[in-house]
């Protein structure tokens, strides 16, 4: 049996960083608390380099850094930041624990042990892309692979415990503060010299401490792990330090949502259908958009252009203070392709670039057009395509029932002369002239009950000049609707 400890490198700072959009590449510092007291208690690298460390005082840290970004820590981050490492830590096995803040504890029992350092070297890679760098510890057990991870560069297996065990600090037992005193008073400075003394006598000297101490200094921990089951609901939401009216800000920490939702989507076999937005805004309005899928899916980086096509397009009236975000899960969809019903072969890259061009031209001018359910001719309407296409692309033609009429895009309009009430002249810009002969009228209307009623009288003209046409009138006027020909 082998357990692995996922660990954050400086969590609560990484946490921070990963979901401030201008954070990653700049000196950063976190403060322990807002009082004139306040010290630095964590740095980035460039921070240090610069000359700041642990202790210092924010204008003594300013001083020596003048570019250096001063926060406090932020427990909504560091709740997601928790949240991607447990996420990350189900894609190794099940059985996971959140051991502490920043600290993620895996079973790996039953694992193919040859497959394990490429699996970890691709959680490693996947946490440090998304701004979260990890190492991660192997061993017998929890607490022995918790002290591995401190060690790991960036992964560390144990395979001797007491050999590992012996040269390590007793700062790793993380001891009260007289306990730490007395190791100091007794030259205890290393797990192996704390083991050197009898486990009974450690605890006389100890009291009812020592045996808990003497037992971590042994490597020994024989307690189960806290499994956390994966979540029913997949949902992430955070307030913003300050309001945001500009784009970038909100699609970095969006990114890092849907980067952290996949992870909990794949974890549970499931992938996301749909998708629900939600801005807050600093006058207590909220936007909210829900987005359906064409299938589903758990890649990132579809989901995230959704999001990117949509928020491209919206104007708020106030700026954004917060944000939050809901995946929809589903099974994913598992079918084999057929020869004989040809299907999109990137549906979602379809509907993505229909999405941009509804940006673009408007959402009411972006479709297919299918025929309403309405005597109305040509009543056609916009309608979502299908993800799959037709059976075959090519119908059958009509039987042929007499000449066919070539319509007129859009129809012409008509001054036409009336005689006993028969159109007997007709002027247009395309055909203007008598009317020979006439047949008609035919008379047709429809959604009478709604404000788009519409009502035509219809005429078969031949005029003088020749040419057999289409005369509609309409409430609006005469119109001459086509050709026959």
């Amino acid at each position: 049996m082998s357990f692995a400890a996922i660990e954050a490198v400086d969590f609560p700072l990484a946490a921070l960083r990963r979901l401030e959009a201008f954070l990653p590449d700049a000196p950063v510092a976190l403060l322990s608390g807002e009082s004139r007291k306040a010290v630095v208690t964590m740095a980035t690298e460039s921070a240090r380099t610069a000359g700041v460390a642990a202790g210092m005082t924010a204008p003594q840290a300013l001083a020596e850094c003048a570019d250096l970004r001063l926060r406090l820590r932020s427990p909504a981050a560091e709740r997601e930041a928790d949240a991607l490492l447990l996420a990350a830590a189900w894609s190794l096995s099940p059985r996971a624990e959140t051991t502490a803040a920043g600290l993620c504890t895996v079973d790996l029992a039953g694992r193919d042990s040859a497959r394990l350092p490429e699996d970890f070297a691709r959680v490693g890679a996947a946490l440090e892309q998304q701004g979260l760098p990890v190492r991660i510890g192997v061993a017998p057990n929890p607490l022995v692979a918790r002290y591995a991870a401190r060690r790991a560069q960036p992964v560390l297996r144990i395979e001797n415990v007491p050999s590992f065990l012996a040269p390590l600090p007793v700062a790793l037992l993380e001891p009260a503060p007289e306990d730490a005193e007395l190791l100091a008073a007794l030259g205890l400075s290393t797990l192996g010299a704390v083991t050197t003394i009898p486990r009974a006598a450690f605890a006389r000297r100890f009291g009812g401490r020592g045996p808990s101490l003497w037992a971590r200094a042994a490597g020994e921990d024989d307690r189960p792990l806290v499994v956390v089951q994966p979540p029913e609901r997949f949902a992430a939401a955070m307030d913003l330090p300050q309001p945001e009216e500009t784009l970038e800000p909100l699609l970095f920490v969006l990114r890092r949502f849907v980067d952290r939702l996949t992870l909990e989507l794949a974890a549970g076999s499931l992938a996301a259908v749909g998708l629900r937005l939600q801005l807050r805004l600093e006058d207590d309005q909220e936007h909210r958009r829900d987005f359906s899928l064409p299938e589903p899916t758990t890649d990132a980086g579809v989901l995230f252009r959704v999001l990117e096509n949509h928020l491209a397009t919206v104007q708020t009236e106030a700026p954004v203070t917060g944000l939050s975000l809901e995946a929809w899960p589903a099974r994913p969809v598992a079918r084999q392709d057929d020869l004989f019903r040809p299907g999109l072969r990137d549906a979602h890259l379809f509907f993505e670039t229909l999405a941009r061009l509804a940006a673009v031209a408007g959402s009411d001018r972006v479709g297919v057009p299918r025929h309403e359910d309405t005597h109305r001719p040509d009543a056609v309407a916009l309608a979502a395509p299908s993800v799959e296409l037709p059976a075959s692309m090519r119908t059958a033609a009509p039987p042929a029932r007499g000449l066919p009429l070539r319509r007129y895009r859009p129809p012409l309009a008509a001054t036409v002369e009336l005689t006993a009430n028969l159109p007997t002249y007709v002027a247009t810009p395309g055909a203007s002239g008598p009317v020979k002969d006439r047949r008609g009228p035919w008379r047709i209307s429809g959604d009478w009950w709604r404000p788009e009623a519409w009502a035509r009288e219809e005429w078969d003209i031949e005029l003088a000049a020749g040419g057999l046409y289409r005369l509609v009138r309409t409430p609006g006027g005469w119109l001459l609707e086509g050709e026959y020909a």
